[in-house]
């Protein structure tokens, strides 16, 4: 039976995913075809909502785990690493219509202004930026996750398995066997669950707040080649590197 956390996470995903992939949709036809490349500037920050809220939840239920018995608390740490993968799916998915859109070049309009060098620039930085901020929330969510998996599959008793739980502590630069490394690693948790909570709802905002300027200063520019083949790289690398972690290549879960 599917662990509830997972479920409720995963209706959220949805929900949001399909928020996203219908607002791509109806900016990109109802643009002309030489405005559709500038979908990006706005269109891959609110793709990358779903793995920021995802980020949000996760880290929001990641404390409870402890009070879980061990072996139900690693499946569960496991189930919700997953929903953090579907989410990075979901962007990808996002990202393939994007890329789709920007490329349909038919409907063109004579009455609009062509893209300037320094336009162009902003409307990249600005997805640019928005992934940035996603995969920095994600990569510290997975090495709270590895170190939690770790914390809660431990038996102490194993010295094989203390030797993996120590190996993934290590690994994340914290102390095993020192004085107060126990209070150090609740340290560490209770950082990586507040930064995770409030650094996902914040970076869904910040990502809304790039959207809008994206999709204003986008709006009335005709975009030439050059623009088109960029925003088309950013659009197939974005998809690509979304795909690898909702795979496990980046970023796996390691649970010892």
């Amino acid at each position: 039976m599917a662990d509830p956390r997972f479920l409720t996470g995963f209706v959220l995903v949805a929900l949001v995913t399909m928020a996203v992939l219908v607002t791509l949709l109806a900016a990109g036809v109802s643009r002309p075809g030489s405005r559709r490349a500038g979908l990006i500037a706005g269109g891959l920050p609110l793709a990358l909502l779903p793995p920021v809220l995802a980020t949000a939840y996760i880290a929001a239920k990641l404390g409870g785990l402890f009070a879980a018995e061990s072996g139900v608390a690693v499946d569960a740490c496991a189930s919700l690493w997953l929903l953090q993968r579907v989410a990075w799916g979901a962007f990808a998915v996002s990202c393939a219509l994007g890329f789709v859109l920007g490329l349909l070049r038919r409907g063109d309009t004579a009455d609009d202004v062509p893209c300037s060098v320094r336009r162009g620039l902003v409307l990249v930085l600005l997805p640019c930026l928005g992934l940035l901020v996603a995969s920095t929330l994600t990569h510290r969510l997975g090495k709270a996750m590895r170190v939690t998996a770790a914390v809660l599959s431990s038996d102490r008793s194993d010295p094989a398995g203390r030797a993996r739980t120590d190996a993934v502590l290590e690994a994340e630069g914290l102390a095993t066997r020192s004085v107060g490394s126990i209070a150090a690693l609740a340290r560490f948790i209770a950082r990586s669950t507040t930064l995770g909570t409030f650094g996902g709802v914040t970076a869904a905002v910040i990502l809304l707040g790039l959207a809008l300027p994206g999709f204003i200063l986008a709006w009335r520019v005709r975009f030439g080649t050059s623009f088109l083949a960029l925003a088309s790289a950013v659009w197939l690398l974005a998809a690509a590197g979304g795909s690898l972690v909702s795979f496990g290549v980046l970023l796996p879960l390691r649970v010892p």
